[in-house]
C-alpha cells in the first residue's frame, strides 16, 4: 500500500513539474531568428511560413506561457532552416499549434 501511494505521489509531482517545464530547445540557427510585429517587417522579404505545435496538457493543463514559448522556439528553429531571420505570428493559436510568417530582414 505504501509503495502504491509513493508511486502515485511521484507521478503526480512529475505531472505538475512537466506542466510548467519546457522541453523544446532552441537550435543555434533558431537563436538568430527574432519574433517581431507586422509593423517591424515592412521592409523585409517574406520567404515562407513556420509553425510550432506542442502539447497543451500532460494529464493536467500546461502553463500557457510555457506553451507559447515552445511554439515560438519551434517556429524560430524552422525559420532558420529556410533562411529566415524574423517571424511574425500570423493568427491565433489553434489548440497546440501557432503559425508564423517567416521573413528575411537582414
Amino acid at each position: 500500500m505504501r509503495r502504491t501511494l509513493a508511486i502515485a505521489i511521484a507521478l503526480g509531482v512529475m505531472s505538475l513539474v512537466g506542466a510548467g517545464c519546457s522541453w523544446v530547445k532552441l537550435t543555434p540557427g533558431g537563436a538568430n531568428v527574432v519574433e517581431a510585429t507586422a509593423a517591424d517587417v515592412s521592409g523585409c522579404q517574406e520567404i515562407g511560413t513556420a509553425s510550432g505545435t506542442t502539447r497543451t496538457s500532460v494529464g493536467l493543463p500546461r502553463n500557457k506561457d510555457v506553451i507559447r514559448d515552445e511554439q515560438v522556439t519551434l517556429a524560430r528553429n524552422q525559420a532558420a532552416l529556410i533562411g529566415g531571420d524574423t517571424i511574425v505570428q500570423s493568427g491565433p493559436a489553434q489548440g497546440g499549434m501557432l503559425s508564423f510568417t517567416v521573413y528575411r530582414c537582414h
